[in-house]
C-alpha cells in the first residue's frame, strides 16, 4: 500500500546529533560535577556511560537512544561508584536541570543540506508528516524552528509527560487514529534501535538513517532498509 504519511525522529535524523548533543554533554556534566564537588576527572567516565567513545556517540549508547531519566540514571551510577552523597533521585534532578540549562550550548544543523525542500516535497505529495522524539517540547520546538521545517509537521509528540516513550507505540497509534490511516500506510524514519523496536512495536516499517558504516552494519540487521540520510526518503518510499 502506498506510503501516506512519514514518522520522523528528530535527533540524528532531522538534525545533526553530536553537532548537538556533544557540546551540551560537556557542559551538562561540568555543571553536575560542579553541584557534586566532584573534579573533572569524571567528565570522560561519564560521557563513556553515556555512549560516548572519542567524541563519536554510539547509537546503541544512552544519550543517542535514551530519556533525560536514563541519562540521569547513568551518570548516577558513576557517582555512586565514587561515593558521592547523593541520591538517584538528585542525580536524574541535576542532570535534567544541567541538559535543560545548557540545551542552547549545541549546534543545531540539518542532517541533510536540502532538508526543507525534502520534506516540503513529501508535504506537495499528499503525505503526512510527524515527529516523534524523546527530546522535551521546548528543545524540541527550538530545533525545528531553527531549521526552518516547524510548519511541516502535522503532528510533533515529545517527552513531556503526556504520552509514553519510545518504544512504546503509543505515538503510532494515536497518529493513525488522528489522522485514519492504517498502519500498512505509515513508515517510521529513524537512527537507532530505539526507533526500529518503536516502529516493530507499532506494526509499522521502518527506514533507518545511519552515515558510518558501523551504525549500518547495526541498522541493516533490524530496518527495512538503510539511507545515508532522509533526502533518499522519497526513492525509497516510491
Amino acid at each position: 500500500m502506498k506510503t501516506q504519511a512519514i514518522i520522523f525522529d528528530k535527533d540524528g535524523t532531522l538534525l545533526d546529533f553530536d553537532l548537538l548533543w556533544l557540546p551540551i554533554s560537556y557542559k551538562a556534566i561540568e555543571d553536575v560535577l560542579v553541584a557534586v564537588k566532584q573534579k573533572p576527572d569524571l567528565t570522560d567516565e561519564m560521557l563513556s556511560v553515556l555512549g560516548v567513545k572519542n567524541n563519536i556517540t554510539s547509537i546503541n549508547g544512552v544519550l543517542c537512544k535514551g530519556t533525560y531519566n536514563q541519562m540521569g540514571q547513568a551518570i548516577y551510577k558513576v557517582l555512586e561508584k565514587y561515593r558521592c552523597d547523593i541520591t538517584e533521585e538528585e542525580a536524574v534532578r541535576l542532570t535534567i536541570d544541567a541538559y535543560h540549562r545548557n540545551s542552547e550550548v549545541g549546534m543545531v544543523k540539518p542532517a541533510c543540506e536540502n532538508i526543507f525542500d525534502v520534506l516540503s516535497k513529501l508535504k506537495q505529495l499528499g503525505i503526512k508528516l510527524a515527529v516523534v522524539t524523546t527530546d522535551d517540547a521546548v528543545v524540541t520546538k527550538r530545533c525545528l524552528e531553527t531549521l526552518g521545517i516547524d510548519t511541516l509537521f502535522d503532528v510533533v509528540y515529545t517527552d513531556d509527560g503526556k504520552y509514553p516513550a519510545k518504544p512504546d507505540a503509543y505515538c503510532i497509534h494515536d497518529f493513525c487514529k488522528k489522522t485514519g490511516l492504517s498502519k500498512s500506510e505509515v513508515v517510521m524514519v529513524g537512527d537507532t534501535l530505539t526507533d526500529v523496536c518503536f516502529a516493530r512495536n507499532g506494526g509499522i516499517k521502518i527506514i533507518g538513517v545511519a552515515k558510518s558504516n558501523e551504525n549500518r552494519c547495526i541498522l541493516e540487521k533490524q530496518a527495512d532498509v538503510v539511507i545515508p540520510d532522509i533526502s533518499h526518503v522519497l526513492e525509497v518510499i516510491e
